[in-house]
């Protein structure tokens, strides 16, 4: 009897997973679709990262060159 009931548990507990699961997927996929149409991707999110990365590199570059020693 405890088998049974336990085996009846898992299998609702593997079902709320599965539908969680399922949920989280179509909710990604729909704030991906925003996120594109925003143009928010990880593309341009990567891109200005670097171009600030180039920016302060070379801010720095140029504050070396512009000290005097």
């Amino acid at each position: 009897v405890l088998d049974a009931a336990r085996n009846s548990i898992r299998i609702k507990v593997c079902y709320i997973m599965i539908a969680l699961t399922l949920l989280g997927c179509l909710t990604m996929v729909i704030t991906g679709k925003e996120a594109a149409k925003r143009d928010h991707t990880l593309l341009r999110m990567n891109m200005e990262k670097k171009a600030k990365w180039r920016a302060e590199v070379e801010k720095d570059q140029e504050a070396v060159v512009g000290k005097p020693q």
